[in-house]
């Protein structure tokens, strides 16, 4: 971990990031936790915006962890590429599947997944490289409030970049 970005010791965590802290079995997610600890409020208010963008959203779980797999591999955090969310996986999430992400052919993505993970991968990369047509395909398979929550979710991944340039990592036992 690079020594510019310190994480907080775990005795001096607010009692509320300590309990989610202890609540969280992937060791980067906990590293995580201790390095925005630095500023427990924003990361609070982060927490909530992220948590309610990810998990109430109309998008479904298995598109939306496409899209925050696909930010990922463009931040190349390690401990976001390593999650996989179980609603997602029941939804159909395979790894197969997150393998066709950033690929010329996508044939166990559906035309909407494909349309989504095309806008976030240039989203996240080359804003201005979206096209009409990323646009229209968009259009085409998600209402204005699914197209929104897309956006914001995939702004709200890009924190990954923070992370990754912190050196976290997910360690496996």
């Amino acid at each position: 971990m690079a020594e510019w970005m310190p994480l907080v010791p775990v005795d001096e965590l607010p009692d509320d990031l300590r309990t989610q802290w202890e609540a969280t079995e992937r060791s980067g997610l906990r590293d995580f936790v201790r390095m925005m600890a630095h500023a427990p409020d924003h990361f609070r208010r982060y927490n909530d915006v992220y948590g309610r963008l990810r998990f109430e959203n109309h998008l479904g779980a298995r598109v939306t962890e496409l899209v925050r797999l696909a930010v990922a591999g463009t931040t190349r955090c390690q401990v976001c590429m390593a999650g996989r969310h179980p609603s997602a996986v029941a939804e159909g999430l395979t790894e197969e599947l997150v393998c066709e992400i950033g690929q010329p052919e996508q044939p166990n993505m559906t035309s909407a997944e494909q349309a989504a993970v095309a806008f976030a991968v240039k989203f996240a990369t080359d804003h201005v490289s979206i096209t009409d047509a990323d646009k229209a395909s968009l259009c085409a398979h998600f209402d204005p409030e699914q197209i929104v929550e897309l956006v914001l979710l995939c702004v709200m991944c890009l924190v990954g970049r923070f992370s990754m340039l912190a050196g976290l990592q997910e360690h496996t036992a």
